[in-house]
Parts: C-alpha cells; structure tokens; sequence
C-alpha cells in the first residue's frame, strides 16, 4: 500500500461524510428559517416549538435518506476494506 492509497481513502472518506451530512444539515436550516420567520410573523417566540419540529424534520430526513446513506457507507467500507486487504 503506498501513500497515494492511504491518501485517497482518506479524501474519499472525507467525501463521503460530507455528502452524508449534506441532506441532514440542509433539511435542518431550511426548517429553522421557515420556522424563525413564521415565529416572527405570529410573534410567538416559544423557543422549544422550533427545536421540536426541527428535531422533527430530522428525524424524517435521516429515515429518508437512510437507505441511501446505507448503502454509500457499505460501498466505501468494503473498497476500503479491500485495499487494505491487498497490503504486501
């Protein structure tokens, strides 16, 4: 295994991570602005009522993409499980 190898699973690794988080974090500000301007707009500034539908929103945006996520993390553990397998 030489460096370049251990430099690539790396970067795809860290790749990957990102476009795992991607969904969650979008769905996550999307909700909070929607929420924060409804809040202003009806001037009820209950803090927990954002937290929970944002905690809401989350939840079903990690089931959504679950399966997806799933499978992307199984590809790249078994490229990177085959690399490592094929050390001298």
């Amino acid at each position: 295994m030489t460096p370049q190898n251990i430099l690539d699973i790396t970067r795809e690794g860290l790749l990957l991570v990102l476009w795992i988080s991607l969904p969650v974090v979008v769905v996550a500000t999307v909700t909070a602005l929607v929420v924060a301007v409804l809040q202003a707009v009806t001037q009820v500034q209950d803090q927990s009522i954002g937290q929970s539908i944002r905690l809401i929103a989350v939840m079903v945006a990690i089931i959504a993409t679950a399966g997806w996520l799933g499978r992307d993390v199984m590809r790249f553990a078994e490229r990177a499980f085959h690399t490592l397998t094929s050390l001298p």
